[in-house]
């Protein structure tokens, strides 16, 4: 039993090395802000370890993204950014973050999916929404 607190330890460590980058680029393209970003980042990473044994038990991906989306909209509502995060405005939450991490920061589809948590045919279905959204509201918008 002694190993395993160590053990959890390298395993978050991994964690973080493997998303650390992807999240700051995720949160300065939501917030405009790459100082910020990294605090966010940090806020965030910090919350998903102080729950490490429950993320364990759940989906790392997805529980780790879940806390980054909040810790971010949470910055967003102490200190509004105007013209910051416009896909958020405009789409379900998780159809903006695909189409964010797809088509603004260019990640490939298989590393979006795996860094939000979902299966790559469910990136592919966000990433639907979001477009067939985005021309709807295109075509509605005054001329």
């Amino acid at each position: 039993m002694s190993g395993h607190r160590p053990a959890i330890a390298l395993g978050y460590a991994a964690f973080v090395q493997l998303r650390h980058g992807p999240y700051e680029q995720y949160a300065c393209a939501r917030l405009g802000d790459a100082e910020v970003s990294r605090q966010v980042v940090r806020h965030a990473l910090r919350r998903t370890e102080l729950s490490w044994d429950a993320v364990l038990a759940a989906d790392p991906a997805a529980f780790a993204w879940r806390v980054l989306g909040e810790v971010v909209a949470e910055a967003l509502a102490a200190v509004p950014r105007p013209g910051a995060d416009a896909l958020h405005r405009d789409l379900p939450t998780r159809a903006a973050d695909a189409a964010l991490l797809y088509e603004h920061l260019g990640m490939p589809a298989y590393a979006a999916a795996e860094l939000m948590g979902l299966a790559e045919p469910e990136l592919h279905v966000e990433l639907l929404v979001a477009r067939r959204l985005l021309a709807e509201r295109r075509r509605n918008a005054p001329a």
